[in-house]
């Protein structure tokens, strides 16, 4: 990502009163390291300025840390590390309310996070070991936004801390109290940390956090009441979960593994929007969901919590949520490698997306041949059709864009497409001569053409004769004769009537079939 404001290179010239006691604690160059990442980056332009927070320490409330500074450094940080011992590993704590992003600046600051605070406010933490916070997100003052660690051009862990106003760097100021003029050396001065921020609950929060026992569902409040970044919710942390409320869908609670679905998806700003209902139990009693203002998160312990959306969940939705055939979701909601469609997979099946064919179900193992073939990527594309079932009341298929796949106990699952399934549509599918196919389509040995065999005979296609169904008796002497590698070649026309019978034409030859007296014979061309 990039480095938000310039960093002059820098030579920490920590004094030697406490070098041996706190070696280890200072940080190195933090340029940027040429050809591994974007170049930095200004502050953000010029804004009117509000007066300045109330900043509060970097560090956990009734500590004490010792810092100093360094005279190369330009922005006019400071540098804390831990009176008590044990600085790596800290919380780091935002020292007011504001919006969080996440970085990472490989040469210099390592992890670190930039709070926005509003009116040209920015404080910056850097070397953390590990982040606390999603990136883009709300954060309350006190709230812990990382640990303390040494990443970046650090030589030991300490927490860097800065304050910036309209891009320029400003004398520290903690619980109102400058800490300027800055020591150049740890160990002359300290500062103990008034970052003792209360959980405020209040409004229809309170009144939600209240009706649903609040302290024995969701546990304490973490982080207080805060206006979401699009500025039309407000919303609550607590230990197991949120509430979010907005004047129109009002408050309703987000927890567990669904939470943290929706967290991965940024929350509000996501797909998903706002939650419209609380987390409730699914009628089968096994899983759990929320619904949203666009879409749904649904979990089971087995598969976890997935969301569905857009016209995938109104199909969902349609075939009767996780109580359908589908079952529960089992992944997320996915581009499809062709950048053309969307899906997602359940339990028994899947639905695919795209904006010429819409949302349809595939399953069973009709979905399982359409796999084995190569999902989209097949000859078949996108199906058009949900699984249906046939006139006859024995088979089953799905249509797709260009082509079908068709079973039945009896026969299994196969795919018929291209002309040789234009031919055998004409011919009435499974209700026509042919019946259910047998194989899917093959090439045949010589490498020319393609076919599908049927219950009751075979199409064979070639670019130079087209597709041409073969059944019954002139079948089984054409297939005696070595099929398309025998003296006939390949099928030129449909079997046709004929004076006393019936009869096929080949390249080079012809096969009839005397109905009376159930004589086959061929002449040649």
């Amino acid at each position: 990502m990039k480095f938000e404001g310039w960093l002059n290179p820098r030579t920490w010239l920590s004094g030697l009163s406490l070098a041996l006691l706190l070696s280890g604690t200072g940080c190195g160059s933090e340029d940027p390291i040429v050809g591994t990442q974007e170049a930095p980056t200004q502050e953000a332009p010029l804004v009117t300025a509000l007066a300045r927070p109330n900043f509060q320490a970097p560090f956990p409330c009734g500590q004490s840390w010792t810092y100093s500074h360094h005279s190369a450094e330009v922005r006019r940080a400071l540098d804390f590390v831990n009176n008590g011992g044990g600085t790596n590993g800290q919380p780091q704590l935002a020292s007011a309310a504001g919006y969080a992003t996440r970085h990472y600046e490989a040469g210099g600051a390592g992890n670190y996070i930039k709070i926005d605070h509003g009116g040209g406010w920015v404080t910056y933490y850097f070397h953390l070991s590990a982040y606390s916070v999603p990136n883009g997100t709300q954060v309350a003052q006190g709230q812990q936004i990382g640990l303390t660690g040494s990443t970046g051009a650090s030589s030991g862990a300490h927490v860097h801390y800065e304050q910036l106003l309209n891009g320029v760097g400003q004398d520290i100021v903690l619980n109102g109290v400058s800490l300027a003029p800055y020591p150049g050396s740890y160990g002359s001065r300290s500062h103990t940390s008034n970052n003792c921020s209360s959980c405020v609950i209040k409004g229809d929060i309170k009144a939600k956090y209240d009706a649903m026992n609040g302290p024995a569902l969701l546990g304490k409040c973490q982080v207080g009441e805060l206006a979401t970044p699009d500025g039309v919710g407000r919303f609550n942390h607590f230990e197991r979960g949120s509430i979010y409320w907005t004047p129109t869908l009002g408050a309703h609670v987000v927890m567990g593994s669904i939470r943290g679905r929706w967290e991965q998806l940024n929350w509000e700003r996501g797909p998903l929007g706002y939650p419209i209902i609380d987390e409730w139990t699914a009628p089968d009693g096994r899983g759990r969901f929320n619904h949203f203002e666009r879409g749904s998160i649904y979990w089971t312990p087995e598969l976890g919590a997935w969301e569905v959306h857009g016209e995938i969940r109104n199909k969902w939705e349609q075939l009767g949520w996780e109580r359908s055939v589908l079952g529960y979701p089992k992944t997320g909601e996915q581009e499809t490698p062709d950048k053309t469609g969307r899906f997602n997979h359940f339990e028994n099946g899947s639905i695919y997306w795209t904006s010429a064919t819409g949302a349809h179900e595939v399953r069973g193992l009709i979905h399982g041949k359409w796999a084995e073939l190569g999902w989209e990527k097949s000859n078949l594309g996108y199906p058009l059709t949900d699984e249906q079932g046939a006139a006859d009341g024995v088979g089953r298929y799905s249509h797709f864009q260009r082509g079908s796949i068709y079973f039945t106990p009896a026969t299994g699952a196969h795919e018929v497409n291209g002309e040789i399934n234009v031919r055998w549509v004409a011919l009435g599918r499974e209700a026509g001569l042919l019946g259910y196919p047998l194989t899917d389509e093959t090439k045949t040995p010589d490498g020319v053409g393609r076919f599908n065999h049927f219950q009751n005979g075979s199409i064979y296609w070639t670019a130079a004769t087209g597709a041409h169904e073969v059944r019954g008796p002139i079948r089984a002497k054409w297939e005696s004769l070595g099929w398309e590698t025998g003296a006939l070649g390949y099928p030129v026309r449909d079997e046709y009537a004929v004076t006393g019978g019936r009869e096929s034409e080949f390249q080079k030859g012809f096969i009839t079939l005397n109905t009376t007296t159930g004589a086959v014979t061929v002449r040649m061309k």
